[in-house]
Order: C-alpha cells, then sequence, then structure tokens
C-alpha cells in the first residue's frame, strides 16, 4: 500500500506561487554593484525549496530547472561569482518558464520542451563566464550524493504510518530500527541513505505531518552532523563546541549568536537553543539528554504557537457565507418592522431579544466583510516586473513607487482591478513618461517616475496611476475627436475632453505598435470599473504628469443606505453619499432659466432634481417646500433631491438589478425590505451626472442661439 501523494499537490502548488512570486520581488529590487546577502539567500532558499517539493511530487522538469538556477544561486551568494544584469533577465526568464511548468502540472496548456531547454542552456552558459579566480563548479555533480538520516516519528491517530514509511522507501534504502505504537507510547525510528538531505527530508515530511510529531538528524556512525542533532533531537557531535557551519542554507546559526530569529522556510522546524546554555555544557555527556529534550520542547512550542494561523479557503465557500449573512440581515430586519408595532412593556423580552440580534448581525456581518477584504499589494506587485521589461522594450528609465499597499480592498475587486491597471500602466509608459532624452531637453531628470498609490476616501477606495511625463494634449484629443467626427467645441471643460479618452476606438498614438495605439482598452477600462459599481477620473497638466483615479465602494455585498418614500414606493440612497438634508423655506427656493429651481443651502445655489418625476411616480409630491430635500454629493458637485419622506437608516443587502432585470439609468441595485417588499438603490453617481448634462446641453444652445 502506498500513500497518495497527489493529495498534497495543492499544497505544493500554493506554496510553490509563494516562491516564485518571492524570488521575482526580490530579483527585481537587487543592487547590482552591492546585492544584499539575505536578498540572495533568500532568492537561493525559494529556489532550494522548490527543487526539493518538486522532486518530492516527482515533478521532475520542475526539480531539473530549479537545480540549474540554484546551482547558479549558491555560486553567487557565495561570492564565486559576479551577479550581472544579463543574470538577473535569465532568473527572471527561469521564472517564468517555472510558472509555466507549474501551470501546466495543475491543469493548463503544457509548456513547450524547447523553451525549457533554452533557459537551461542559457543558464549554464552564464555559469560559464569568467569567475576570476575562484575555480568554477560544474553545473550538475558527477555523482548523485547521498545522505544518511535518522527519522524518528511519533505515532499519531489518522496517519498510515506503514504506508508513509512505504514511501519514504522510494528515496533510497530504508531501515526501520524501531516499530511505533500508541499504546505504550513508542515512536518509529528508521534510517535513510537516500538522494534527499536533512532540509529537504523535513520539507516532505511537513506536507504530511505536524512538524512537532517529528525529528530529523544525520545518522551519526555514517557521516558528520556538524551539530545539527542539537536542533532535531540528536545526540551532540563531539565537537559541538565548534561554530556550527551555515549549510548554505541559512537556517543554522551558531549557538552564540542565537539571540536572532532563524528563518525556517516556513516550517518551524529548526530554532536555537537558549543563550544561557553554555557550549561545554551542551557538550557534556550527561547534560546532553537535558539539552536535547529543551530544544525538543522549543520545537513543539513554536510549531504551536509561531506558526502563521491561517488557512486557506475556496473562495466559494466565503461568498455563500457571505449570501447567507446578508439573508440573515435581512430576516433581522424583518424582525425589526414587526417588533416595532408591539407593546414594548409587554413584549420587552423580545424587543430587548430583536435588539442584541441586529448588533449580533453587524458584528458577523463585519467579521465575514473582514474575511473578504485583501490588502491591494497582491495586485500592485506584479507590476515592478511589467514596468521593469516594459522600460527596457521602450528604452526609458522609470522608477516605479507604490504607496498604500496595505489598503484593504473586497476579493472580487482585487481579481477584476489586474486588467484595467495594467492597461493604465503601459499607457503611462507609453504615452506619458518621455524618452530620458526628451525629458532632458525639458529639464527633467532622465528618469521618469509611475506612482501606484491606493488610500481610502469616505466610504470609498481610491486607486491611482500617476506618472511625471508630458501629460495629455488637449489641442491633439480635439482633432482627433473631430477626425472622427464627434461632436466637439473648444468651449469643453478639460474634464470633457480627457474623458474623450475612454470613448471606444479612440487613440491619438502616432503609429501603432506591439505595447499600444490601436485605441482598444480604455473604453474597457471605464466599462470594467463602472461594473464594479466606481468610476474613472482624469487629471493632467501639460509637462507635468497625469493622473487616473479609480474610485471603488469597499464592497458590493451589504451597505449602509437611508431608506426614502417617494409617492407609495421606497428608494434606497447610500449613505455614503449623503450630505444633510432640510425642508426649505419658500424664501430659499428659486427658479433659475436653463436649471431649473434651485435651493440656497448656506449661500450656495443647488439644483433640485425631483426624483418622483424622474422615475415617473405617481403621487409624489411636487413642491420643495411640502417635501424632503437630501443633499448629496458625487465627483465634487452638490445637489438635491427631492423626496416624501425619510423612513430610516438601516444596512441592506444588495442584489444585481441587472441579473435578474435589466441596467435601468439611475438606479445602481435592489434590495429585499423587513416588509419583503423590494426596494430600488440610487446610483447617486449617474444622477449627478444626468442633471451636469443637462445643463451643459442648455449651455450650448444659448451659446448656438
Amino acid at each position: 500500500m502506498s500513500i497518495d501523494m497527489s493529495q498534497f499537490h495543492q499544497v505544493f502548488f500554493d506554496e510553490t506561487d509563494e516562491h516564485l512570486a518571492s524570488m521575482e520581488s526580490l530579483l527585481l529590487e537587487l543592487d547590482l554593484n552591492a546585492p544584499d546577502p539575505e536578498a540572495l539567500n533568500a532568492i537561493f532558499r525559494a529556489a532550494h525549496s522548490i527543487k526539493g517539493g518538486s522532486a518530492t511530487f516527482g515533478f521532475g522538469d520542475l526539480a531539473a530547472l530549479t537545480h540549474v538556477l540554484e546551482n547558479l544561486l549558491d555560486r553567487i551568494r557565495k561570492g564565486t561569482l559576479a551577479l550581472t544584469a544579463p543574470m538577473v533577465d535569465a532568473f527572471l526568464r527561469a521564472k517564468d518558464v517555472l510558472a509555466a511548468l507549474l501551470a501546466a502540472h495543475r491543469g493548463g496548456a503544457p509548456m513547450a520542451p524547447e523553451e525549457v531547454d533554452a533557459v537551461k542552456r542559457q543558464l549554464d552558459g552564464l555559469g560559464q563566464g569568467d569567475e576570476g579566480p575562484a575555480a568554477p563548479e560544474p553545473a550538475l555533480p558527477a555523482e548523485p550524493t547521498t545522505h544518511a538520516l535518522v527519522i524518528e516519528l511519533d505515532p499519531v491517530e489518522g496517519v498510515d504510518f506503514p504506508a508513509l514509511v512505504e514511501e519514504l522507501g522510494h528515496h533510497g534504502a530504508l531501515t526501520v530500527i524501531q516499530e511505533g505504537c500508541a499504546e505504550p507510547a513508542q515512536p518509529w525510528v528508521l534510517q535513510l541513505v537516500g538522494d534527499l538531505d536533512l532540509t529537504e527530508m523535513c520539507e516532505t515530511l511537513a506536507f504530511a505531518l505536524d512538524p512537532a510529531t517529528f525529528r530529523v538528524s544525520r545518522d551519526q556512525g555514517t557521516e558528520e552532523s556538524d551539530g545539527f542533532g542539537l536542533f532535531l533531537g540528536a545526540p551532540a557531535a563531539p565537537n559541538a563546541d565548534v561554530m556550527l557551519e551555515e549549510e548554505g542554507f541559512g537556517l543554522f546559526l551558531p549557538l552564540e549568536a542565537s539571540q536572532e530569529p532563524i528563518e525556517d522556510a516556513g516550517f518551524g522546524l529548526f530554532h536555537p537553543l537558549p543563550p544561557n546554555l553554555a557550549l561545554d555544557a551542551v557538550a557534556s555527556p550527561s547534560t546532553a539528554p537535558a539539552v536535547v529534550q529543551h530544544a525538543e520542547r522549543t520545537v513543539q512550542q513554536a510549531s504551536a504557537t509561531g506558526a502563521e494561523n491561517s488557512i486557506r479557503v475556496n473562495i466559494e465557500k466565503v461568498d455563500l457565507l457571505l449570501n447567507l449573512v446578508g439573508e440573515l440581515v435581512i430576516t433581522q430586519s424583518m424582525l425589526m418592522q414587526s417588533g416595532s408595532v408591539l407593546d414594548p412593556v409587554a413584549h420587552e423580552r423580545l424587543i430587548n431579544g430583536i435588539g442584541q440580534l441586529e448588533r449580533n448581525s453587524r458584528e458577523l456581518q463585519e467579521a465575514v466583510m473582514s474575511i473578504r477584504m485583501t490588502p491591494v499589494a497582491f495586485v500592485f506587485n506584479r507590476f515592478p516586473r511589467v514596468v521593469r521589461d516594459m522600460a527596457q522594450k521602450l528604452d526609458k528609465q522609470v522608477e516605479l513607487k507604490m504607496v498604500g499597499e496595505n489598503t484593504e480592498l473586497d476579493k472580487s475587486f482585487i481579481e477584476k482591478l489586474a486588467d484595467p491597471l495594467t492597461h493604465l500602466v503601459r499607457n503611462s509608459l507609453d504615452h506619458g513618461i518621455e524618452s530620458p532624452e526628451a525629458r532632458a531637453s525639458k529639464g527633467k531628470s532622465p528618469q521618469g517616475q509611475l506612482t501606484l498609490r491606493a488610500f481610502h476616501q469616505g466610504g470609498s477606495i481610491v486607486i491611482e496611476v500617476t506618472d511625471d511625463g508630458a501629460g495629455l494634449s488637449r489641442e491633439r484629443i480635439l482633432a482627433k475627436a473631430r477626425e472622427r467626427g464627434m461632436p466637439v467645441s473648444d468651449g469643453m471643460s478639460d474634464t470633457e475632453v480627457w474623458n474623450l479618452i475612454f470613448e471606444p476606438g479612440f487613440s491619438t498614438a502616432a503609429q501603432v505598435t506591439d505595447v499600444s495605439g490601436r485605441g482598444v482598452g480604455m473604453d474597457v477600462v471605464k466599462r470594467n470599473i463602472q461594473g464594479l459599481g466606481g468610476r474613472v477620473e482624469i487629471e493632467s497638466l501639460r509637462d507635468y504628469g497625469t493622473t487616473i483615479g479609480i474610485h471603488l465602494p469597499l464592497t458590493l455585498a451589504i451597505m449602509d443606505g437611508m431608506s426614502v418614500r417617494i409617492g407609495q414606493e421606497t428608494y434606497i440612497l447610500p449613505l455614503s453619499f449623503i450630505l444633510e438634508s432640510l425642508q426649505p423655506q419658500p424664501q430659499d427656493v428659486r427658479t433659475v432659466a436653463g436649471r431649473g429651481r434651485v435651493v440656497n443651502v448656506r449661500g450656495e445655489y443647488l439644483p433640485i432634481v425631483a426624483l418622483g418625476a424622474l422615475f415617473h411616480v405617481p403621487d409624489a409630491r411636487g413642491e420643495p417646500t411640502e417635501a424632503i430635500l437630501i443633499i448629496v454629493e458625487s465627483d465634487d458637485t452638490r445637489l438635491a433631491l427631492m423626496v416624501d419622506d425619510l423612513i430610516g437608516q438601516q444596512q441592506f443587502v444588495v442584489k444585481n438589478l441587472e441579473t435578474n432585470y435589466h441596467k435601468v439609468e439611475g438606479l445602481s441595485g435592489a434590495t429585499i425590505m423587513g416588509d419583503g417588499h423590494v426596494a430600488l438603490i440610487l446610483d447617486v453617481t449617474t444622477i449627478v451626472r444626468r442633471n451636469q448634462k443637462q445643463a451643459q446641453n442648455h449651455a450650448a444652445m444659448l451659446t448656438t442661439e
């Protein structure tokens, strides 16, 4: 009977993804003149972990390529080979091929063997370069290296140890020294002489067992232990007073330096001994067992408390949980409405229980929402590579800055933001930032700056792409618009002109390249962002640069809103847009030609939008002095929405209107009220823009006349 290793494949895939992302990030940050030794060690460790896991699960193509990469990285970190720019390019190319191979093993398109071989040859060629006085190391060892290990496994309920032992036998010559049993407690003790070293064996076992339940050490009778047994439960080596060797993996520090935390490649296996233990005491046979027991306790405590307290959960399960919470909010709203008509004295306990349910429902909703919140860094972290590659292709010098990467956004937004942001970044690099020569002629630094920034603003999150390039050309955009027969005029505001670039097929590029120029993309960017309930804004100044801002709600699932009555209908206003509400006096209401009725609010005249007339609601009040005006703000524009009455503030579960009906201008969705009726959610941004467009059309007619 053999253990089915495929059950651990998903864990390996996820961890390899993380290692590859870490490698890419560290490679892009390396200083070629003075590379950080810690960064080099971390890159090597990531490659080493990928190689070990690949070999364990039988992914030979991944292991073979990573082995070549690992050898080259090992020589660089040891100082026998100088790091060069072509090496970084080759490492990044190898990372891309490894990612493609990993995707193929996940069921994706297979990787062409020729491309894998080409990367291997490139890495081998770099390894054969001039190294100075140091002797070159062979890319592959002439003879396979064997390692003699002693493995101790504690019996654990639910683990088929005979099958696990049989699986370990595939890695070399295995001898069972002692068979384990639960009663009385007796561990399995194995001796293995094979191709896996101590670290790789620990990583292999950690896929199937809790790190606190196994110990691995070098076989004292076969090869020197270099003191590794002190960390993992083996007897101390006779020369334990000698400083421990790092073994090229950065895991095992000398005992004198154990004040610093030791990296453990994500498994929490290796931990320092207490600094107050004298080395001569460790070497003493009489004290060695106590030292070993303390080391084992340290490993067990660290695995219990030091490991990251997280689990991987399918996003569909989180979505299901969120939907159930939404239904709970609706049910709680129904109970509140039913309880509002009861006698508070006769039904005191029931009403108090409903109030407690409301508080618990809100806390539960916030807790579930926090599960879906993901740092925007998951999107931002892909752009250092994009900027580097495109800057090289365009022969430009660009520095990328990322601000607010820890700002959290709903997971569903994170997944859909990648493509729009990538297009905006590519546009800034191609059209915005000038060549070094052009920048120098303008008195600018030859190196351009591209900034990705994320921050909260009210009830929304804003993501900005800013460059210090040439800025948008108002004249070129208007000329291109006239050429395409679009109705434009010189009197248009800058904002209106900038928004022309979002028209389908619109492009001011002089020539089409493989980067941009076909006029495809900006309209898709705007459509995708609007599909997420957001908007795109542009600010640009000639020769100073351009900022494109994406404004998104924090979530589309549950929102705080104000329910209002118009005629016999109920509508919902998102609370984040509301500034105040008032009932105007007759002297505060005026009629202005071209703008209709306006209201004076502390010296500022705001247009009045009668929602009853806008949505053709019968029996809606027509006079502002008899109704309620709600002052809202969107796109830095304020106006007064006229409703019949305010019902109350509460949480609402948002239902997509397009999925269940079709898109209606001025409405962003629907929700189920406490009495079971459906209420429509107002799209304040669309209403504001509609009012602006009507005012602009009227102004254009007056100008024509």
